[in-house]
């Protein structure tokens, strides 16, 4: 076994995976990434086979970099939740069918004689942007992922606040309308439900009928669907139904974002993933939202910034999980 002292200067193998795409590299103690290797999921085969893909994809990122196994301290795996990370085991993804109670880690340690740590992908995105990106010297901060949904990794006094499962960090469960119908999730009127890619689409959808001098009638038309990004383009041109989706996207945010604030008192969020893609149209009105609903003593301080390393935020934060736990292996 290699040596496993997180302040050795091993690099670590980091996974990153979900639904439709795999992303393995190799990553440095300074977070270099090296041999950076991508593959598809194939979410509908059988968990057994898309473990070996993932195993295969980590060997080709190891051959890219020109190293073999026996040079790494770890090896890191970002995964989508509920998951048991004690056992390295996903308990259940909606977006991987099949995959109820399925190790991860066991498989990828027995293949390449490295202890392997699996975390749940929001969760450790706040490691990647604490150690390498925008949470820099900030103990206490919150990563935010707005995309497919919604959900968060939190940094308490510098460590991941995990709960006693290891599924701390649903933020986009949150219920922010009681009236509301039943999300997909089980829950009532959480933030997901309004503020998700799908979400933002669907609502969109749903208003265009009253609404005919919308540009998106136009989209919709020609391919059966709106994404978060056709309503986002379309608010910022000035389109009166667009805003009204986007406006009430903003606003389920910023009620989740005021509920965990007074919670949590973080001296950071960074908002990610790929609604957050539109920047500043997002990032404005949720800061004053914010500031209008939070109580004193939450916000005068409070930075919400917008993230810093992209897509490779599941890669980095794969590893900093990695060397984390290395500590108590």
């Amino acid at each position: 076994m290699p040596n496993t002292d997180p302040d050795a200067g091993q690099p670590v193998i980091a996974i990153d995976f979900g639904g439709t795409q795999i992303r393995a590299a190799v990553v440095d103690p300074g977070g270099a990434v090296r041999g950076l290797q991508f593959a598809e999921t194939g979410a509908g085969d059988d968990p057994a086979a898309v473990l070996t893909r993932i195993g295969d994809t980590a060997q080709q990122a190891l051959d890219a970099a020109g190293d073999t196994a026996g040079d790494y301290a770890a090896i890191g795996v970002a995964a989508p939740g509920p998951l048991d990370y004690e056992t390295g085991a996903i308990l259940r993804a909606p977006n991987l069918p099949g995959f109820e109670n399925i190790g991860v880690s066991a498989p990828l340690s027995e293949r390449f004689k490295l202890p392997t740590f699996l975390g749940n992908d929001a969760n450790l995105a706040v490691l990647a942007e604490h150690d390498y990106g925008a949470g820099r010297g900030v103990n206490d901060m919150v990563y935010v992922t707005v995309s497919t949904g919604v959900g968060a990794g939190i940094l308490v006094d510098g460590e991941l606040l995990l709960g006693s499962t290891g599924n701390a960090g649903e933020v986009g469960q949150m219920t922010v309308d009681f009236r509301a119908p039943v999300h997909t999730s089980g829950n009532i009127g959480c933030v997901e439900q309004f503020s998700a890619g799908l979400g933002i689409a669907r609502y969109a959808e749903e208003l265009l009928a009253g609404h005919p001098q919308s540009p998106l009638n136009a989209i919709f038309a020609e391919r059966r669907e709106l994404s978060a990004r056709d309503v986002a383009t379309a608010a910022r041109d000035g389109d009166a139904m667009a805003n009204i989706a986007w406006d009430r996207a903003v606003r389920a945010l910023g009620a989740g974002f005021v509920s965990f604030i007074h919670v949590l008192n973080p001296g950071l969020i960074v908002v990610g993933g790929g609604v957050a893609n539109a920047g500043e149209f997002l990032l404005d009105p949720l800061r004053e939202y914010v500031q209008t609903y939070a109580m004193p003593g939450f916000k005068e301080d409070l930075r919400i910034v917008p993230w810093t390393l992209g897509e490779k935020i599941g890669i980095l934060g794969a590893a900093a999980w990695a060397r984390r736990s290395l500590r108590d292996f």
